[in-house]
């Protein structure tokens, strides 16, 4: 009989530690069990094969080192461009002839316009509104980019102001006909596709700082400069260009009561406020145009 209960008691208690039992801080699954005939006391001491956990699998998402260079290389290289872009509108206020070798074209760069749109609560908005504004009059393919289409006069940054400004709600109706006309000079190949909208609307102030004329069209939101990047350092290309904008000028301008300014540098000033021409000294004479 007490062989019978030496051997029901090994039962029970290998049964109640493979069950999951844990004694002490072993767990019943990582221990061994030893019955000694000599003494009912059970010893428990950790095997020598024991259950290795499962390894948890990590995402490695950077260190906080690594995070931080990552941001400051990312602004290192947007100020180096920021440095760049202010370079190159600096040499652009310099008003010198093609041959001069200097560029006459605003560098319009969508990172600084994006930072500029975000820099003011609402200002998002309200460009969008004023986005679609234009596009419900004229239809979106006739609505030039908004960093193109917010630029203000070239001398922005030495006159103390934003390089992009939101005309007045009030002036949003002078521009449309001025974009029709400038949709019709593109479709009619008389301005090639890569033709560049670089000063729009003007406050008095920053229009009276940049040089422009006191009844300037561009602080009614009437008016437009253009260029044509790879034509600023060939002659006859900007002398053909605007040979091309004379003719126009000359038999269809009237009906869109055009007013066409031709500079030496190949800027081009189109306005929808005056059926009018004028060259570098601001009067008619000056005009390259021969047509009248």
């Amino acid at each position: 009989m007490s062989q019978l209960s030496h051997h029901l008691s090994t039962l029970t208690i290998s049964f109640a530690i493979f069950s999951g039992i844990v004694y002490g801080t072993i767990p019943a699954g990582m221990a061994e069990v030893s019955l000694r005939e000599s003494s009912p006391k059970v010893v428990i001491r950790p095997s020598q094969s024991t259950v290795q956990p499962v390894p948890t699998r990590r995402v490695n998402y950077g260190t906080k080192d690594n995070l931080a260079g990552l941001i400051s290389s990312k602004q290192q290289e947007f100020e180096r461009s920021q440095n760049l872009d202010t370079r190159l509108v600096i040499d652009e206020q310099v008003r010198v002839s093609p041959q001069g070798g200097v560029s006459t074209g605003i560098i319009v760069n969508e990172m600084d316009f994006n930072r500029w749109l975000n820099a003011a609560s609402g200002r998002r908005y309200q460009v969008a509104r004023y986005r679609d504004y234009l596009a419900s009059h004229l239809g979106n393919y006739n609505v030039p980019p908004m960093q193109q289409l917010l630029t203000t006069a070239r001398s922005w940054q030495s006159c103390g102001y934003e390089p992009y400004q939101i005309p007045p709600e009030y002036l949003w109706h002078n521009m449309l006909q001025t974009l029709r006309l400038y949709s019709v000079l593109r479709q009619q190949g008389i301005l090639p596709a890569s033709t560049q909208i670089r000063s729009v609307y003007r406050p008095p102030d920053l229009n009276d700082c940049a040089g422009g004329s006191s009844g300037s069209k561009h602080m009614l939101n009437g008016a437009i400069d253009i260029w044509v990047p790879e034509y600023q350092y060939n002659e006859w290309q900007i002398s053909n260009l605007q040979n091309n904008m004379c003719a126009f000028w000359a038999y269809q301008g009237e009906e869109y009561n055009f007013g066409l300014g031709l500079y030496p540098t190949g800027s081009i000033h189109i306005d929808t406020q005056g059926y009018r021409k004028w060259g570098a000294s601001h009067s008619s004479s000056s005009s390259p145009c021969r047509f009248e």
